[in-house]
């Protein structure tokens, strides 16, 4: 086994809270698949027959039956339990698995939906024998000012400044715009070995990598590092050039107990004569032509592989879960291409003149009314839509009643929640088991909580 493969799936999806405070963000429904199911089916697809699924203790076993039972996966599911008290970065995660991981590792949250085969990011790590190699993205920039339903926030997306070398595959610089000064300034030793960089802002982290078991070594004995994404990788690309510290001799009057006795990084990534001679006999790993001097000596190595084209989208705020549930009808087909796909269920019973567009999904034991129309939209299990109902580019989850004559645009009704006669709803949230009385009319309202719904 190359390398193992683990699914972050215990966030608190603290950007999209009217949706998460009833619901796990990992089993918030995406085109009716809950969206830790997307990550582990890019995994099974990729070949891998275990993945060990890091999630908090109080969803466990809703998680183990989504997957297991409705989605039917095959891949063969470790799950590992944290305790809901205990808020964990993703770092903090790998390191309380580090006794799991045997070899390298595949790391990947459960938010991102993507159709790129993982092969192609592996080769990545394979072919410049890399410390890292993230999987980043221009095309989820392109939603990041989609309008999403409830009050409507002005709090802009933070951006990431990356510096590329000449082949645009090893990671030179990272910074967050919020740690960017005035000016961005480099050391020498960085311009010596890579006088040219090319540094992109309109790109994203899709917070899927590959990496080295050493770096799983380092965070377990680093406890400071509590994310990948904020801490581990910013501090692997900047220790790429730096030397190796001498170790600290002890003098006769010096007690060890007031030494620096912390481990060097560089410490961790030396490797025995065997692992030597497999790297470089390795036919992955090319020392000609333009890659001849890849590794300029050093010993940490940060890559990334950059997915210019298909679908790849990071489904951690209300605008991108809108937008994937919009797109997903028609990508089906391609993530999950031995299953059998029908955008409407057999068993969905829809009476005389209803129109269910092509870019709708709608689950089993949906009922719908005479002259309903439902158009970009998804439409989750026993739900039931009355006469003359219409829905656009909305998401409608589990067991909702929609009764006749109301309209509904540009929406997320959660699950059980009933709309009575006569509603409009635009651009709205409704919340678990709300309902909203006859004749309501609404527009960017987040209407989730008791004292909300009675004041209006």
């Amino acid at each position: 086994m190359e390398f193992q493969a683990v699914v972050m799936a215990a966030g608190t999806g603290s950007r999209m809270t009217d949706l998460t405070s009833r619901c796990p963000k990992a089993l918030l429904p995406v085109g009716n698949y809950p969206l830790l199911w997307y990550p582990v089916n890019a995994l099974e697809r990729a070949g891998f027959e275990e993945v060990i699924v890091v999630v908090l203790e109080s969803f466990v076993g809703e998680a183990q039956r989504l997957l297991c039972e409705v989605c039917d996966v095959k891949i063969k599911i470790d799950f590992v339990c944290i305790p809901d008290s205990d808020y964990l970065g993703t770092a903090d995660s790998l390191r309380s698995i580090k006794d799991k991981i045997k070899t390298d590792v595949l790391v990947v949250s459960c938010d991102l939906i993507s159709d790129i085969s993982l092969h192609q990011v592996a080769n990545i790590h394979r072919a410049y024998d890399s410390s890292i190699t993230m999987l980043l993205s221009p095309l989820p920039e392109q939603y990041a000012d989609v309008p999403a339903p409830g009050v409507k926030s002005r709090k802009k997306a933070e951006r990431d400044f990356i510096g590329f070398d000449e082949s645009g595959k090893r990671v030179l610089f990272l910074t967050s715009e919020a740690d960017l000064e005035e000016y961005i300034t480099f050391k020498k030793s960085l311009l010596k070995k890579h006088p040219y960089i090319n540094i992109r802002s309109r790109i994203t982290d899709c917070h899927l990598y590959f990496m080295k078991k050493w770096v799983v070594n380092f965070v377990a004995e680093n406890k400071k590092i509590s994310t990948i994404k904020g801490e581990l990788i910013p501090y692997l690309v900047k220790k790429q050039f730096s030397k190796s510290k001498p170790l600290e001799v002890p003098q006769p009057d010096v007690s060890l107990a007031s030494m620096d006795t912390k481990s060097d990084i560089h410490s961790f990534t030396s490797e025995d004569q065997l692992t030597r001679m497999v790297r470089d006999l390795s036919t992955w790993i090319d020392h000609e032509g333009d890659m001849e001097e890849c590794f300029h000596g050093d010993n940490i190595r940060c890559y990334a592989y950059i997915q210019e084209e298909g679908f790849c989208v990071r489904v951690n705020t209300l605008g991108t879960y809108c937008e994937a549930n919009r797109q997903i009808p028609r990508l089906l087909g391609t993530l999950a291409p031995n299953k059998e796909i029908n955008n409407i269920h057999p068993s969905t019973t829809i009476k005389e003149k209803s129109q269910i567009g092509s870019d709708c999904l709608v689950s089993e034991g949906v009922s719908i009314g005479e002259r309903v129309s439902v158009k970009r939209s998804v439409i989750g299990r026993h739900c039931s839509l009355g006469d003359k109902v219409k829905v656009a580019n909305s998401v409608i989850m589990d067991h909702v009643s929609i009764l006749e004559g109301s309209t509904i645009t540009g929406s997320i009704v959660c699950d059980r929640a009933t709309i009575c006669e006569k509603c409009e709803l635009k651009d709205c949230i409704v919340g678990h088991s709300k309902t909203i009385i006859a004749m309501g009319k609404f527009t960017n309202e987040a209407i989730i909580d008791v004292d909300k719904m009675m004041e209006i």
